[in-house]
C-alpha cells in the first residue's frame, strides 16, 4: 500500500519542520526529546504508510514519560491503548475504523488528555480529526532511513526548535 501525503493538516500558513532518521534507535531518540518539550495536553497525529516508524516514535515518546518500552504496543485490534507513566499517554491506531460514526463510538474524543498526550496513528482517515490535532508528524520511507516531517501551531513549532537534534 502506497501512503500519500495527506491534504490536510494544510503545511500553508503553518510552520514546518522536517528531520532525517537514520535508524530505529534515533527515531526513539528523537520521540523522547519531542516528549521534553511539549506540554501534556496535546494530541498528535502520526501518519505514513505501514513500517514507517510510527510505532517506534510511540514507544521513545512513552519512554520519555517513564512508560516502560515493552507495554507499548501498536493498538491495531484494540483502538486506544492507555499507558500510564508521569502522565497518562493514549495511543491509537485507527487503520481499521471506517467511519466517522466508529470514530465516535471509539471514545476518543472523550479521552481527558489535560495532564497527558493522545498520539494518533492513521488521523488522515478522518477530516473531523483536522482540526482536533495540536501538531502532525509524516513518516516517509527514504533509502536510508526515514523523513519525519513535523506541522503545528507557531507555539508548538517554536518548543520543537530549541531541542538540539545533533545530540539524538
Amino acid at each position: 500500500m502506497t501512503h500519500q501525503r495527506p491534504l490536510w493538516p494544510s503545511p500553508k500558513g503553518r510552520p514546518r519542520f522536517s528531520l532525517f532518521i537514520k535508524n530505529p534507535a534515533t527515531m526513539m531518540r528523537t520521540a523522547r526529546a519531542l516528549a521534553n518539550v511539549l506540554p501534556a495536553g496535546i494530541s498528535i497525529g502520526l501518519s505514513g504508510e505501514l513500517g514507517a516508524g510510527k510505532t517506534t516514535f510511540v514507544k521513545g515518546f512513552a519512554a520519555a514519560c517513564k512508560v516502560p518500552r515493552d507495554a507499548v504496543t501498536s493498538p491495531t485490534f484494540t483502538i486506544i491503548n492507555e499507558y500510564k507513566g508521569t502522565v497518562p499517554i493514549f495511543h491509537a491506531d485507527l487503520y481499521r475504523i471506517s467511519s466517522d460514526e466508529e470514530l465516535v463510538r471509539t471514545g476518543i474524543y472523550d479521552l481527558d488528555i489535560q495532564s497527558g498526550f493522545l498520539l494518533i496513528e492513521w488521523p488522515e482517515k478522518f477530516k473531523s480529526l483536522a482540526n482536533y490535532l495540536d501538531l502532525f508528524l509524516f513518516f516517509s520511507i527514504k533509502k536510508d532511513g526515514r523523513l519525519l516531517s513535523l506541522t503545528g501551531n507557531q507555539e508548538l513549532m517554536n518548543r520543537i526548535k530549541t531541542v538540539n537534534f545533533e545530540e539524538r
